[in-house]
């Protein structure tokens, strides 16, 4: 638990952004099927869940060389190998899938498991599909044990909760014997991220691309660009909209590398002074710090955000609740959130609970800045961003 103490700064704020862990976390389980070494540049520190990708590599005899600036993935001559211990993910769902479905290639049985906060999620897509593929999975959640070989055959798969499935299967799909027709049934959400796997596999050797909602998954040779550039995370820059629009006397300038097109067409919206309706079937992971802005702006309603609800939390609900302790009024509906607008944060009369959510920790901590609150668990930002909380503390600085 710690208390946050409200600022008032003044003057210009640089805004560092950590590298896009949607960017490296898929990049580092490409190199590290590949035959040759690849050298992977970023900016900024990587977080946890980067780093809980890459130490679950090694646990597959992957040799991942760290520097500030860059890591250097050196694959196992033999091929990736069947780890002697449970692959811990930590954090992250998206580690975690992808691991699940890796794993499913080897005939011994291998245990994924995480911390409490992904023992909470659901993996039950993914499970039932290997399942149907000839797997063993022990549970529709984490921990689980998983037993190959996989044994391609055509299958559907809902894509109405998760895009994550099914870029699982096509990140894992390097060493398969046989071809498998993948279609993809409901309606897509975070799209994004799977033209993103689809756009970097085929940057390594994969030739298929998402033609009708079907997509082809055979047998491929994983070639290494050699050198990769990872641009920054994109989806954290609600927090600093969020943040320049708290204090008058500021004004925020974002440092970003290469700029993440995966949310432009959502995070544009933020430039406008008159957000009323905004559409987050796309977008869903910035849900807790736009319902802030427009809380403090001019109100308005979030939807199409219903597959929010399986990310750390619930952050359908966890948002409404958040705002309402900093006495910013939300509503949840079944697929978003409605705020009245034009009020500003109030200090909470009881320590804030961030649920292990990292993004609602973020936005809880940005409008402490403004009020001050008791944050419990803001390590767990650490996750995305190593930085953020000196970032915050260094408003100080700022203070007339």
């Amino acid at each position: 638990m710690e208390w946050i103490e409200p600022v008032t700064p003044v003057g210009v704020f640089e805004y560092k952004l950590p590298p896009s862990k949607s960017h490296m976390i898929r990049q580092l389980i490409l190199a590290s099927q590949s035959a040759g070494k690849t050298e992977i540049r970023f900016n900024g520190i990587p977080g946890g869940d980067i780093i809980s990708m890459s130490n679950c590599l090694e646990m597959m005899g992957v040799n991942i060389k760290k520097y500030s600036k860059k890591w250097i993935v050196t694959p196992n001559k033999e091929g990736l190998i069947a780890p002697k211990n449970t692959i811990y993910c930590g954090n992250s769902g998206t580690v975690a899938r992808i691991m699940t479905a890796m794993v499913a290639n080897f005939d011994i049985e291998v245990i994924i498991d995480g911390d409490q906060s992904l023992r909470k999620r659901s993996n039950s897509t993914l499970a039932s599909c290997l399942r149907e593929l000839g797997c063993q999975v022990s549970s529709d959640g984490f921990p689980c044990t998983v037993k190959g070989p996989l044994e391609p055959r055509d299958i559907e798969i809902d894509s109405s909760e998760s895009s994550q499935p099914i870029s699982a299967l096509i990140l894992s799909s390097s060493n398969w014997k046989n071809d498998m027709e993948l279609t993809i049934k409901g309606e897509e959400v975070s799209r994004g991220y799977l033209q993103l796997t689809i756009k970097l596999a085929n940057e390594w050797g994969f030739g298929n691309k998402l033609i009708h909602n079907s997509i082809q998954l055979s047998s491929w040779e994983v070639i290494t660009p050699r050198i990769v550039e990872i641009p920054s995370e994109m989806s954290l820059y609600p927090m600093a909209t969020l943040l320049d629009n708290l204090h008058d006397g500021l004004q925020v300038e974002i440092e970003a590398r290469d700029y993440d097109g995966l949310l432009f067409r959502t995070l544009e919206h933020l430039e406008k002074k008159d957000i009323h309706r905004i559409n987050l079937r796309d977008a869903s992971d910035i849900i807790s710090p736009l319902a802030a802005l427009m809380a403090i702006s001019e109100g308005g309603e979030i939807f199409g955000a219903s597959h929010a609800k399986g990310k750390e939390s619930n952050r359908i609900v966890r948002t409404k609740e958040l705002l309402n302790i900093f006495s910013l009024n939300c509503a949840a509906k079944k697929d978003g959130l409605s705020l009245i607008g034009g009020e500003m944060p109030r200090i909470p009369k009881s320590p804030v609970d961030t649920h292990m959510d990292h993004r609602l920790a973020m936005t809880a901590v940005i409008l402490a800045t403004y009020c001050g609150a008791e944050i419990i668990n803001p390590e767990i930002i650490e996750v995305t961003h190593p930085e953020f909380m000196n970032m915050m503390k260094s408003l100080k600085l700022l203070q007339p």
